[in-house]
């Protein structure tokens, strides 16, 4: 106890130091950035992406230009913290879900509130505009012109030319100014970030014909076979019947009542609740009780135009409200009871909005902290993220300070894989995403589900597709094309943790020679093929003008996740308590064999690495995406393409463990 009082006495110390030394320069801050106290500087900030590495920017940053940035500050026994994580994760250990409040987790390990205090104090005075500052403390978010924040932190920054988009980022490694240093562990946002979402199709977009109702009902006999036979047309979009039946999720009690999921994706849908009691009316769901869904648009004190319309809808041109929808009618579907949090990032700066860069991780990072720090929700799933893992340290410095404060508490936080397969075709090379390969969270990778006439799962695979055109009345093999599959991999920054060991195949672990075997995603999948997609009901802005609601087929790991939360949200309903980070009690739980097939399925693989896959469905498009009376096109999507992924028994880097068995795992984790 000695000493959590000595080290708590010296951070104490400091931060009135730093209030001290504020009060001192106050009179000469007000003279203007030339007067900041930049004189002795420390500690570099890692800053620079690897696209900004060695390479002249296209032109430099207007000094006038905004630039929003967010302080870490540390946390109190950080070991002591992880040791913690480590004890209530593990299912053997005397402390297994002997979870925190958010009060015991900010008295032991958050940042005192006085630390807090005199950040904000110093940021104010060397004349920064604090738009936010996260419920414990932990993240404050700033802003001011690119030449103030470059004075303080000691650098400039230029504009980089990134597949045809300007991205700022700084011309040299910030450093963190002494005042600062007792207090912040880091500075994120100074580098423009861009997370992805591929769940949003284009504006107005409606089901061609002929789909089916269930998977092989409609079979494209008039088409050319293929290896040998017909092959069957795209369903028209499951039911939530549909899926739950496949996954045995009717056989589970919990509804979900009692729980609330917490969902991070940027801006917010102006008909997100009108869009989801209809779907729910057409799905055979109850509509969302009053107050069952709210959303929070981050950040909130914000001085900034962009940022002042909190409790406000906002809507974007990048079709964020289709991934919000998504996410949203997946929960409900999976957890009709459950309570629902909308976390809404928003792109931090106009200029972001005007060169089409939009919501950065940065920013989605920042709405995951207010989720989790807000002490209100079980679990968060998260449909987002990098396309690599090429980010900033900052980035991973972040994502381990929210992901350890979850894990304390109690907190499930899920990701989606990813809709890029090993990445090989858009990075040319293999990589996993970030922030989906932290150890603190669970990811839900991604498959192509077949579901029959009865409801029933006929057949699961992993989800990898080539696009294979029709061109002059045959199947236009020259011409095929990689189109998306789940994510997965291993990390090359984050480690392999313990509870992987013996279930992770080794080379899987050290795919491409790593000298320390690193984390392999995904944990586990559900269906995410858009070929086997489910109807997504959402208001759509048609060519005609017209606004109206309307259901179209839908997929990709941006569905896997939020079903896959929706699930553990029926676990903790039935635990009557929260279920923390699940992916050790997952792997303990399947250490043998029989283990995991009573746990979960084991989806059937359908080609090799780099081979013609034996199974494609037939997709029917518009030319013209919401006209009906367009003329139709027709694609071969195949099924099962692995790239350098593997399928095998048991765990596997595409799929992982496999697909839930609802009413055993939810048994297990409860």
């Amino acid at each position: 106890m000695s000493g959590v009082k000595t080290g708590s006495t010296l951070r104490l110390a400091a931060a009135a130091a730093v209030l001290a030394v504020t009060a001192l320069e106050a009179p000469a801050l007000a003279a203007g950035p030339t007067a900041l106290p930049v004189r002795s500087l420390a500690s570099v900030i890692e800053a620079i992406p690897a696209w900004a590495r060695d390479v002249l920017p296209a032109k430099l940053e207007s000094p006038d230009a905004l630039v929003q940035f967010s302080v870490l500050l540390k946390g109190r026994h950080p070991a002591a913290l992880r040791r913690f994580d480590a004890a209530v994760s593990d299912p053997t250990s005397a402390s297994y879900r002997h979870f925190l409040t958010r009060a015991e987790f900010a008295r032991r390990f958050g940042p005192a509130p006085a630390e807090t205090a005199a950040a904000r104090t110093w940021l104010r005075h060397a004349g920064f505009t604090i738009d936010n500052t996260t419920p414990g403390g932990t993240l404050i978010t700033a802003h001011a012109t690119s030449a103030l924040v470059g004075k303080v932190f000691a650098t400039t920054f230029g504009l980089f030319d990134v597949a045809g988009r300007l991205l700022r980022a700084p011309l040299s490694q910030p450093t963190m100014p002494t005042a600062l240093r007792p207090l912040a562990a880091t500075v994120v946002g100074l580098a423009q970030t861009p997370a992805v979402s591929d769940a949003s199709p284009p504006t107005g977009y409606i089901n061609a014909h002929p789909c089916s109702r269930y998977y092989g009902q409609k079979v494209a006999s008039t088409l050319p076979a293929y290896q040998g036979r017909p092959a069957p047309y795209a369903v028209c979009g499951y039911t939530m019947g549909q899926i739950r039946s496949a996954y045995g999720v009717n056989q589970v009690h919990s509804t979900g009542r009692g729980v609330t999921v917490g969902i991070v994706d940027a801006y917010a849908s102006p008909t997100v609740a009108s869009d989801v009691d209809t779907w729910s009316q057409r799905m055979g769901l109850p509509r969302l009780r009053p107050g069952q869904l709210t959303q929070h648009t981050f950040p909130g004190e914000s001085s900034l135009p962009e940022l002042s319309l909190l409790g406000a809808p906002i809507l974007d041109g990048q079709g964020w409200a289709g991934e919000e929808t998504l996410d949203i009618e997946a929960v409900h579907g999976m957890a009709p009871d459950a309570n629902i949090a909308y976390y809404s990032a928003v792109a931090n700066l106009p200029y972001e909005e005007v060169a089409g860069i939009g919501v950065g991780v940065d920013n989605l990072l920042l709405a995951l902290a207010q989720a989790v720090e807000s002490g209100k929700v079980d679990l968060v799933s998260n449909s987002w993220g990098d396309d690599s893992e090429d980010t900033v340290l900052g980035d991973v410095q972040v994502l381990n300070a929210i992901t350890n404060e979850a894990a304390a508490e109690g907190v499930t936080i899920a990701f989606s894989s990813g809709d890029d397969g090993d990445e090989l075709a858009l990075t040319g090379h293999r990589v996993a995403d970030f922030p989906t390969t932290s150890p603190g969270v669970v990811t839900v990778g991604g498959t192509t589900l077949q579901i029959g006439r009865t409801g029933a799962r006929v057949s699961e695979s992993y989800w990898g597709t080539q696009k294979i055109p029709f061109t002059k009345g045959k199947w236009d093999y020259q011409h095929k094309v990689y189109m998306y599959g789940g994510g997965g991999g291993d990390s090359t920054i984050f480690r392999e943790p313990a509870w992987q060991y013996g279930i992770v195949p080794a080379d899987e672990a050290t795919y491409g020679g790593l000298k320390q075997p690193g984390r392999v995603e995904p944990d586990v999948s559900m269906v995410a093929d858009p070929t086997t997609g489910i109807a997504l009901g959402l208001t759509q802005t048609f060519a005609d003008g017209a606004t109206r609601y309307g259901e179209y087929r839908i997929g990709g790991t941006s569905l896997a996740s939020p079903l896959f939360t929706g699930l553990l949200a029926l676990a903790d309903a039935e635990a009557h308590h929260r279920l923390g980070l699940v992916t050790p009690t997952m792997y303990a739980d399947s250490r043998t064999a029989a283990q995991r097939q009573r746990l979960f399925y084991d989806p059937v693989p359908v080609a090799k690495r780099g081979a013609l896959t034996r199974l494609a469905d037939v997709r029917p498009d518009y030319t013209t995406g919401d006209n009906p009376k367009s003329a139709v096109i027709y694609t071969l999507r195949t099924i099962g393409v692995l790239g350098t992924l593997q399928a095998l028994p048991g765990y596997d880097d595409s799929t992982g463990l496999g697909t839930p068995n609802a009413p055993a795992l939810v048994a297990a984790l409860s």
